[in-house]
């Protein structure tokens, strides 16, 4: 059976199930300060449950501000460009000095506002939303992510498509349409080009998936894994898919993954088989076939290995479960 030729990156984006939500558009003048709580307050917040990761973005559309996530140097956002917080550290949004800090939460409910006149000089225009993502546990991309994702979203010559849904994401700003379809729709596209325009600037920067998917032999490795996790894959097959000696294949892949290759299509293979768990009612041997494993102990022991609970007590845990639960905004 021929392999499938869908790129990982767009796998693993599948993968998250995204769906998104604009939370503000707001227009301030410094001086101003948004403090924004970490992941497992914004669930309850937004309403979703324990499964949905939580990513937010802010995209200025002029003026700027800083962004601050503590243990890291303060970020610089500027006009035409979107920071996304994939990693859920609460992080604080400011412009000037001594202003009262506004809980993000009061804001969303419109109990405070430092909103001013569109015509104001010096004033940012933010828009901040959510990529909620059903939680992909072993998501190899969402786990590559650093805590602050920053992509200029105004550079038609380096990224046509996300100039272009960027364009799409103002439309409907200015219609006043950001509870429709297609602003659902086009800011699920703004995530996937923003993740495609930080592979292109600084995913390849140190070992790690994105570094990875740079490399030809290791990305086509990498797809083959995503395209058929049922194979019984080993380090001299995959070797010799990418026309490489197994010794250099296997120093390859540590180099560029930081990991090993028998670790990287053992987590994908239980990530797949999360899925399963949770989308399908397939049989727990039908589902150890389907990712590779030809016994169900087998199964067990590797998907326990990798998520801490076995196939069963996962699933029975996710059970009754809706997803991302109520929709923010």
């Amino acid at each position: 059976m021929p392999l499938s030729n869908m790129d990982p990156l767009d796998d693993a984006l599948e993968d998250l199930r995204i769906k998104g939500s604009v939370l503000l558009h707001e227009i301030y003048q410094a001086p101003w300060a948004i403090a924004v709580p970490g992941e497992a307050k914004l669930r309850e917040i937004l309403g979703v449950d324990a499964d949905t990761r939580v990513l937010l973005f802010h995209f200025v559309r002029r003026g700027e501000f800083m962004l601050r996530i503590d243990g890291h140097d303060a970020v610089s956002i500027k006009s035409g460009e979107v920071a996304i917080c994939p990693t859920g550290a609460a992080h604080r949004m400011s412009l000037g000095r001594g202003a009262a800090v506004m809980a993000i939460e009061s804001v969303f409910r419109g109990e405070v506002s430092r909103r001013v006149s569109p015509a104001a000089q010096g004033a940012t225009e933010l828009v901040c939303g959510a990529f909620l993502a059903t939680a992909a546990p072993l998501n190899p991309m969402l786990a590559a992510l650093p805590p602050v994702v920053k992509v200029v979203t105004s550079d038609a010559t380096f990224s046509p498509m996300l100039a272009g849904v960027a364009w799409m994401l103002a439309h409907e700003l200015d219609r006043g349409a950001l509870g429709g379809f297609t602003a659902a729709r086009v800011i699920e596209l703004f995530c996937a080009e923003a993740i495609r325009a930080f592979q292109r600037t600084a995913g390849a920067n140190g070992a790690g998936w994105f570094k990875g998917l740079a490399d030809a032999r290791i990305s086509e490795a990498i797809r083959r894994i995503h395209a058929a996790p049922s194979e019984p894959w080993s380090v001299d097959s995959l070797a010799a898919a990418v026309a490489l000696s197994p010794s250099r294949f296997a120093a390859r892949f540590r180099e560029m993954m930081g990991r090993s290759v028998m670790s990287y299509v053992a987590a994908w293979r239980a990530n797949v088989a999360c899925r399963m768990l949770r989308e399908s009612k397939l049989g727990l041997g039908e589902i150890a076939g389907r990712v590779g494993y030809e016994s169900l102990p087998a199964f067990s022991r590797a998907f326990k290995a990798q998520l801490g609970q076995a196939p069963a007590a996962w699933r029975a845990a996710r059970s009754g479960r809706s997803g991302h639960g109520r929709r923010a905004g």
